[in-house]
Formats: C-alpha cells, sequence, structure tokens
C-alpha cells in the first residue's frame, strides 16, 4: 500500500513539474513574440503600462489652487520646481549666457510628455540647423495634466508679465479642449473654466456639501486601483518567472481598465451644482442647447486664445507654434496587438468625443494659418507607423511616438526659418 500511494505520489509530482516547465516555456514563447526579446534577459522593460501617478506624499491631492492658473503641483514635490511645474529651473529664469535659446512648453499631459520624453529628439533635429547650431536651447515646461484652454494663454501672459523671456513658445494641445469642454457643459460649468473634472473634487474639498457617500465610494475605489496597479507593474519588473509575469501582467490590465472605467463612472455622478457659502467662485452656465452650439463654442474658444497666444508673443519678438496633438480615436493607423488590448476602449466617451470635436479643430488649424499663425494639424503622424506609440486609453505616446512627435515638430518649425 505504501509502495503504491509513494508511486502515486511521485507520478503526481513528475506531472506537476512537466506541467510547470511546459507552461514555462508556453509563457517565454509568448512573451518573445509580445516584446521581440528573451523574457529572462529583458528585465529592465518588463512593465505592462507605466505607472498611473499617485499621491507619493499621501495628502488627498498633489495638486494646489492657483489664483491664475487654476491649480498647479504642489511646489517642491519630486521634480517639481517654485511654481509647481515638473522643470528643473525655477521661474521666471533669466538668460545666463548670450546663445541661450528660451523653449516654452505649453499644454496638458501629452505636453508634459513631450517636455519628458521628446525634448532630446527636438533637440538635435533643431540643431542640425543653421538656425540652431549655436544655440544651448533651454526647455521651460509649462504643461499640466488636464490643462485646456484659455490655462495655456493665462499662464503664458502670466509669465511674460513678471520677466520671463520666451524665444519660442511650443503649444500642443486640442485632446484636453474637446473632452473636458464637452464634460464642463455636462455639468454646467462654463468650458472657459478649468477642467471640471479635475478642478471640482478640489473644491469639494472645501465644500463638504459636494462629498456624498457615493462619490467618497467612487474616490476611495480610483485610489484602490491606481494603489493595487502600480503595486502588481513594480512586482513586473522583478518577477524571475515567465509563467508568473503573464498572469500579473494580465491581471494588470485588469485594473487599469477597472480604474479608467471608475474615474468615467465618478465623472457621471451627480454633484450638488454650486453649493450654498462657497468659497470658490466658479462660472456655472446652462448647457449647450445642441451639439453643434457646443462644438463652435469649443472651437472658437480654441482659436482666440490661440490667436492672443500668438499676438502677444510676436509683440515680444517671441515665435509661436501650435500643434493639434494625434489621437487614436481620431487615427488611421493599424493598431498593434498591444495598443488594442491597452489603447483602445470604445466604451470610454474619449472615442465618441474625439471623433466628433477633433474635424472641428483640424478646421480651426486651416483658420489659424490664414490668419499668419504657425498652427499644424498632427492627427496623422502615426498612420504609417507599424510599431506601439499609444499607451493607455486615453491620448499618451510612448518613447517613440513622442521621438516621431519631435521630428514632426522640428520639421515644421524649421519651414518657417
Amino acid at each position: 500500500m505504501k509502495k503504491k500511494l509513494k508511486k502515486v505520489l511521485k507520478l503526481i509530482a513528475v506531472n506537476v513539474i512537466v506541467f510547470v516547465l511546459l507552461l514555462e516555456l508556453i509563457s517565454v514563447v509568448i512573451y518573445f513574440f509580445s516584446h521581440k526579446a528573451f523574457f529572462y534577459t529583458h528585465k529592465h522593460k518588463r512593465k505592462s503600462q507605466e505607472a498611473i501617478e499617485f499621491n507619493v506624499d499621501r495628502q488627498l491631492t498633489n495638486k494646489r489652487f492657483h489664483p491664475f492658473f487654476g491649480y498647479t503641483h504642489k511646489a517642491g514635490l519630486m521634480d517639481t520646481n517654485n511654481y509647481g511645474f515638473y522643470c528643473s529651473h525655477d521661474y521666471p529664469l533669466k538668460k545666463e549666457k548670450e546663445n541661450w535659446y528660451i523653449i516654452g512648453i505649453f499644454g496638458g499631459s501629452v505636453a508634459h510628455d513631450f517636455y519628458t520624453k521628446g525634448r532630446e529628439q527636438l533637440t538635435e533635429k533643431l540643431k542640425s540647423h543653421a538656425s540652431f547650431a549655436d544655440k544651448e536651447i533651454v526647455y521651460l515646461n509649462y504643461a499640466l495634466g488636464g490643462y485646456k484652454q484659455p490655462q495655456q494663454m493665462q499662464i503664458l501672459t502670466y509669465f511674460l508679465s513678471i520677466g520671463q523671456e520666451f524665444d519660442m513658445v511650443i503649444n500642443i494641445d486640442g485632446f484636453n479642449e474637446v473632452v473636458f469642454c464637452f464634460n464642463n457643459n455636462r455639468l454646467n460649468v462654463d468650458i472657459a473654466m478649468p477642467s471640471a473634472q479635475h478642478f471640482l473634487p478640489m473644491r469639494d474639498l472645501m465644500d463638504s456639501q459636494a462629498v456624498t457617500d457615493e462619490r467618497l465610494e467612487s474616490i476611495w475605489k480610483i485610489q484602490t486601483y491606481k494603489k493595487d496597479f502600480n503595486r502588481i507593474e513594480e512586482k513586473l519588473r522583478h518577477t524571475k518567472v515567465a509563467a508568473i509575469y503573464l498572469i500579473l501582467s494580465a491581471y494588470s490590465k485588469h485594473l487599469y481598465k477597472k480604474y479608467r472605467r471608475e474615474i468615467v463612472r465618478f465623472d457621471s455622478l451627480i454633484r450638488p451644482a454650486e453649493p450654498k457659502d462657497s468659497i470658490v467662485n466658479i462660472k456655472y452656465t446652462p448647457a449647450a442647447a445642441n451639439e453643434p452650439i457646443l462644438l463652435a463654442k469649443v472651437a472658437t474658444l480654441w482659436y482666440r486664445t490661440s490667436f492672443i497666444m500668438d499676438s502677444v508673443l510676436s509683440a515680444w519678438g517671441s515665435r509661436y507654434f501650435h500643434f493639434l496633438q494625434p489621437n487614436q480615436y481620431h487615427s488611421q493607423k493599424a493598431f498593434t496587438k498591444k495598443e488594442q488590448e491597452t489603447a483602445l476602449d470604445n466604451q470610454l466617451a474619449y472615442n465618441f468625443l474625439v471623433k466628433k470635436g477633433y474635424p472641428i479643430l483640424q478646421q480651426a488649424v486651416e483658420v489659424l494659418k490664414k490668419n499668419h499663425v504657425n498652427a499644424f494639424s498632427a492627427v496623422d503622424i502615426f498612420d504609417k507607423v507599424k510599431e506601439t506609440v499609444f499607451i493607455d486609453q486615453c491620448c499618451h505616446f510612448n518613447q517613440l511616438g513622442n521621438e516621431i512627435f519631435a521630428d514632426f515638430i522640428a520639421d515644421s518649425i524649421l519651414k518657417s526659418f
């Protein structure tokens, strides 16, 4: 009896070992075809997606109200400067050398990503031209997640007023103007106000009437999903077993989708109109009567603010370049398998809003050009790119995407020199 039991256990153990080895082999093959690399020598690349920004100092929010900009990040947090922007220089920055060429980057999170991932490629391309060969290009970042016009315009005029010099300003936007203006309109917040999605939660911290049990529960879920997602992504970097990597990677994607959908649900929850006796002055207006009227208002606001930025900078002897950023929901790109899994979700409102709003902004680009503004549509720059460039279901690009974008920006700029 003991011999039989021992034989059965041995057989089970052998089968388990064979199963585990086979599963690991299959996982290594799947990883190779997905990443074009051998799992065990690809450690530095082992993550599913970019980490979600988290409140590392455990405060309710890393953002701070600003009387002119709407909000910024907390000054001095991680890599933020004296105004709460991610930049190694404090503002205003005075020219220390005669050959300094100062370029300001304006816009939302895509512009911020370009500042971090695309500026080296932009510098290389610009310095290949005689006009920049002897210049030391210095970049100042004024872009922040959620920013939409007229925030870029207000920030520009503020810093000009306190003595900041610019040789050139690059404004990268479009997505936030469409998506967040629609969201503002739905909440009866004037579309010229900062994004209600970003601003009202900050207001709610000060106005307790706006904090409902349902919204508190949703906030808790969002924070939990972020924490769990980032924890899994960190484990992906260090796991030494391919099978475990594939399991964690699938779970990471599942958490990310839940996180994005909970954000959409949070935005849809009914919040009170303007709380009584609120100390935060937000302009509330009736929603636009219909979609064409709203789209016309969005395009007009976008056009006017860009035209003003160009006019002000021209008066100061500076150059202005405006770029309508690419987006996966308005693209002819043949999406990779990874992009289909992580960068597209037709259930999100982004899909509908971008398809409706981007054609109107493309028309506005042409109007800006006719009025001698250096405006360019970059919506098609990824159409023929076979590799993965989109990294999330919103609007952001990986390193390759930002370098391709940098090449387009450089080529557009150099045509005017």
